[in-house]
Formats: structure tokens, C-alpha cells, sequence
């Protein structure tokens, strides 16, 4: 019977989904190959070294009967210039396409597929920007040829964060952390540093939410910056590239855009579809693209889709067409959808439904504007990354032990706790003898331990992890506490705190820009109702 069954995250293809995909990749290659595009096929299987800028976790590992370490490959374009650095270079313009399957790690049981197919181009050499205009020309003439109407252009630049903040009287620290806040688009964590800073720009004082309408609004305010005229002038060459070209086609901009990949030296470009809530294509410049396996640099521009973005397009009836969807919030069931119900009604969201919930799970919003689903906490994350749910309300004790697909956009400040390591009163802390930590936050854990250099045998429990020392299963706990009671009911001592919980509100990154508008302004809502309670 086992024989049967496929590995997790992995999935057959036949049939009539199978003769779409075929279709699809016939009209992709019969057009490349009239645009004198070279077809190249990589492998599947790469060496680990190829990809050591992709996150460890990210990728799936293999190894070959020598013991090499191998990888499935997560990406089409490092095998691009791994191939061509093994090649001799030309001078001239080299035009590249590939079409094949990546293959990306996937949290266990998530439901996940871990396997897609891309399709994209590769412009070598071209340091002009007439190569990002032509690549997004290409994707753009896909999106006719697939019948993908509503196609939105999203701009940005990897460069533009750094220039501007360069132009700030702030320490390379708090610069640090001001990127990593304005890309994860954190409100809460950008906040904390921007409060420390004195004569903070006005127009910048909501920078992660600066796209859409409100990043173009932005954009106008820094024209006046030297340092991003040039970046500003390629966004609206390739604006009136777009009207020009395609005029039923929306422009906008993200100034608070992370890179897509660190080897992206410049421009991004991204094609969102808001019917669908997901990227059709993305890409942008990167000059920097061998420097991975040669001294000598080489500039090119590249696009890529997701073929499976086009055939969820195609599986949509016509009814499912339908412009006026609700946004999904997800919460979790109890203390959490308690506490956070009054915040989110102040902050102009009706949430008369969830107060007579009676044993329903799903709900709508009198004004049809929002629809409610409550799960258990472990769940709210799994619905916004499978693109069920667009906001997510769920403790940061839960998002602390998942996978990271969303944005964390706000601390909510209900159901705080803390988390802290407790042991009986005679527990050495700093003891050279192997420790036995048990907790419900293995992942929590070990970042806790990492940090400080110690080695800990973790043991991880569904129950009372009071019990892990009482029993002598466990040296110390790693678990949450509002008031210590507990601990203290149970002679456990608090040794060290490890970090502050709390409600937060996640956002699935599609959802941002498909509900901007209110989404923005229930943020901007809870930003001022929290100022408030300070």
C-alpha cells in the first residue's frame, strides 16, 4: 500500500490539467523562439553550492553516492549563470528562456505542493534600460495571449530603501532596522525605531505602507532627492511604456519592496492580478548575476511566471469573476477573537456577527466587506499562506513557530505574556552538564539557546510543561507566563525571560495590494486607537 502513496507535498498531473500546462508551454516556446530567444533546460538536481544564497531551510536537500551535497533546484536562474560562467562569454546581447519545474520546501502537513513550474527569460549582457522594457513588454503580451485581463504593473527598486535612508542623521543600527521593518512591512517594529529619531520625514512616517496609491503619493514627495531622481525617471519611463503599449493595464509603485533575491542589483518588476490575489510574473535587474561563480560581473535582466498562476486563472468560472470579494480574516478561536473583537470594531470593521457566534465557524460582515473564519491559533497562519484567509489574528507565540509567507504588520498589544525559562530552585544556569529544556516552542527554544552559545537536549510537550521538572523529565521549561502563578503554585523559579507575546495582526502579501485601500485605512485606524491606549 505505501507504494502507493506519493511523498508529501508532491502531486500528479494528467489529464485535461496536464493538456492545459502543455498548451501553455507550447505557446510560450513557439513565441520565445520567434522573439530569437535560445531555449535551455538546467538540471533538476544542482550542487548546494549553486544556491548557499537561498535560505538553508527553503530547499530541498539530497545527497549523491559520493556524499556531495545536492539540491532539487528552487530557482531557474542561478543554473542560467552557472551555466554561463562556465561558458565563455560573447560581447554580444545573449536572449535566453527556459520552461521547468522548481522545487521548494514546504512546512510538514501544510498542505503545501512543494513542486511548480516557471517559465521566464533571461536578457544577458544588456546593461540598457531597453532590456526592462522589453522583458516586461514580453510578459505583458503573455498576459493578452492567456487572456489575463487584469494585469497591475508593481515597480519598485532594491536600491531605493538605502538610498533614502542614507539621506537620514540615523546610526547604521537603527538603519538596519528601519529596512528590515519597512520590507517586512512591520508597523509596530518600525515605529520603535522611527521614535527615536529626531525631525523624522512626515511623508515617510507610514513608509511600510507606501505602495498603491499611497506609495505614487510618496513618490511625488521624493522627487526632490537627488539621490532618487534617476530611480523616480526609470518608473515613469516605464509607466508611459505601459500606457503607451497597454492602456487598460494599472500602473502603480511599492516603495517599501523587499529584494525578490539578493543577487537583484535594481529595478523589480512585478504583474499582480487582484482577481486572483497572486503574482502573475515578477523579475527585474541583476548585474551582479555571476559573481556567484566568477570574479567578472555581467549585467541582465530577467522574468519569470508561474504557469500555475495561469491555469488557476483558467479553472475560474465565471462566476467566481465576481468583483466585490469579502476579505477574509482568520482569528483564533477563544481568548484571541475576545480580546481583539473590540479593537477591530473601533477600528471600523463590523464584527456584530462573532457576538453571537452560537457554534458557526464562518461568518459575514452585515456590509459584506469582511467575512470572519475562527480556527484554533496553529491554524490562522496554514489559511493565510494557502490564500484562503488575507488577514490573520493569532498570538506571536504561534507565528513564532511557523513559517514566515506573511507580513507581520502589527503588534495588537492584547493577550500579552511573556515567555521565560523556569526550572526548581536549585537549576544552574550556566552548568557545563547537558540541559534537558521541555516546552510547546521547540523552534522558540532553540533560537533562545542558540543566542547563548548553550547546547540543550529539547523535549517537546502538548500538556502542563510545569510537570517536565516536577517529574524529572525535563532540567527546565521554556513556556508563557501572564502572572507567574502557575510557576510559583508548582515551587518553578523564573531564571531568564525570553521574549514578549502578543496579538498580532498578519497580512498575506497578495492581500495587501488586492484590498489596499481598506486594508490600509483598518491599519492606519489601529495604528491611532493603539497611540490612544499608551
Amino acid at each position: 500500500m505505501s507504494d502507493k502513496i506519493l511523498a508529501a507535498g508532491s502531486h500528479d498531473e494528467f489529464g485535461e490539467a496536464l493538456v492545459q500546462k502543455q498548451q501553455i508551454t507550447h505557446l510560450i516556446s513557439k513565441t520565445l523562439n520567434k522573439k530569437a530567444f535560445v531555449a535551455i533546460n538546467t538540471p533538476l538536481i544542482e550542487r548546494e553550492s549553486v544556491f548557499e544564497q537561498y535560505q538553508y531551510d527553503n530547499v530541498v536537500h539530497l545527497r549523491d553516492q559520493i556524499g556531495e551535497n545536492l539540491v532539487l533546484r528552487p530557482d531557474l536562474t542561478l543554473p542560467v549563470a552557472r551555466f554561463l560562467a562556465s561558458k565563455s562569454q560573447q560581447a554580444h546581447v545573449q536572449k535566453f528562456y527556459y520552461i521547468g519545474d522548481v522545487f521548494r520546501r514546504t512546512d510538514y502537513l501544510s498542505g503545501e505542493y512543494n513542486q511548480e513550474t516557471q517559465a521566464g527569460i533571461e536578457l544577458i549582457g544588456d546593461a540598457s534600460f531597453d532590456a526592462e522594457m522589453q522583458a516586461l513588454d514580453i510578459m505583458l503580451d503573455f498576459a493578452q495571449q492567456f487572456e489575463i485581463a487584469d494585469v497591475q504593473v508593481v515597480i519598485s527598486d532594491t536600491r531605493l530603501i538605502d538610498r533614502v535612508l542614507g539621506t537620514l542623521d540615523i546610526s547604521s543600527e537603527q538603519q538596519i532596522s528601519l529596512k528590515q521593518a519597512i520590507e517586512s512591512k512591520n508597523m509596530t517594529a518600525f515605529e520603535k525605531v522611527r521614535m527615536t529619531i529626531k525631525n523624522f520625514p512626515t511623508h515617510l512616517k507610514k513608509w511600510p505602507l507606501a505602495f498603491g496609491e499611497a506609495g505614487e503619493t510618496v513618490m511625488w514627495q521624493l522627487q526632490g532627492l537627488p539621490e532618487v531622481n534617476d530611480l523616480v525617471d526609470r518608473w515613469l519611463q516605464l509607466a508611459a511604456f505601459i500606457h503607451e503599449r497597454y492602456p487598460d493595464v494599472a500602473v502603480t509603485v511599492d516603495l517599501a519592496s523587499a529584494s525578490p533575491q539578493p543577487y537583484y542589483t535594481g529595478t523589480i518588476i512585478r504583474g499582480f492580478v487582484p482577481s486572483l490575489g497572486r503574482y502573475l510574473f515578477s523579475g527585474g535587474r541583476y548585474d551582479r548575476l555571476l559573481e556567484s561563480f566568477q570574479t567578472e560581473s555581467l549585467p541582465a535582466v530577467g522574468m519569470g511566471f508561474n504557469i500555475d498562476t495561469i491555469m488557476a486563472e483558467w479553472r475560474r468560472e465565471a462566476a467566481d469573476h465576481n468583483p466585490v470579494e469579502p476579505i477574509v480574516v482568520v482569528l483564533a478561536k477563544g481568548r484571541v477573537e475576545q480580546d481583539t473583537r473590540p479593537l477591530l470594531k473601533a477600528a471600523g470593521i463590523d464584527t456584530t456577527p462573532l457576538e453571537n457566534p452560537d457554534r458557526k465557524l464562518v461568518f459575514d460582515s452585515p456590509d459584506g466587506i469582511y467575512r470572519f473564519i475562527l480556527v484554533k491559533p496553529d491554524d490562522v497562519v496554514k489559511y493565510l499562506d494557502r490564500g484562503i484567509g488575507d488577514v490573520g489574528i493569532v498570538g506571536s507565540d504561534t507565528i513564532a513557530e511557523q513559517i514566515q509567507n506573511h507580513y507581520d504588520v502589527l503588534n495588537l498589544q492584547t493577550g500579552q505574556a511573556t515567555f521565560v525559562l523556569a526550572a526548581r530552585q536549585n537549576f544552574k544556569l550556566n552548568d557545563i552538564q547537558r540541559k534537558r529544556i521541555a516546552t510547546k516552542y521547540p523552534k522558540t527554544a532553540s533560537r533562545y539557546f542558540s543566542q547563548h552559545g548553550e547546547d540543550v537536549e529539547l523535549v517537546k510537550l502538548s500538556g502542563s510543561v510545569e510537570l517536565g521538572p516536577l517529574t524529572g523529565l525535563s532540567d527546565a521549561i521554556i513556556d508563557i507566563t501572564q502572572t507567574g502563578d502557575t510557576l510559583r503554585e508548582n515551587n518553578l523559579v523564573i531564571y531568564d525571560t525570553v521574549g514578549e507575546v502578543a496579538t498580532h495582526l498578519l497580512v498575506r502579501p497578495g492581500a495587501l495590494l488586492q484590498f489596499q485601500s481598506e486594508l490600509k485605512q483598518v491599519i492606519e485606524n489601529l495604528i491611532m486607537l493603539l497611540d490612544q491606549r499608551k
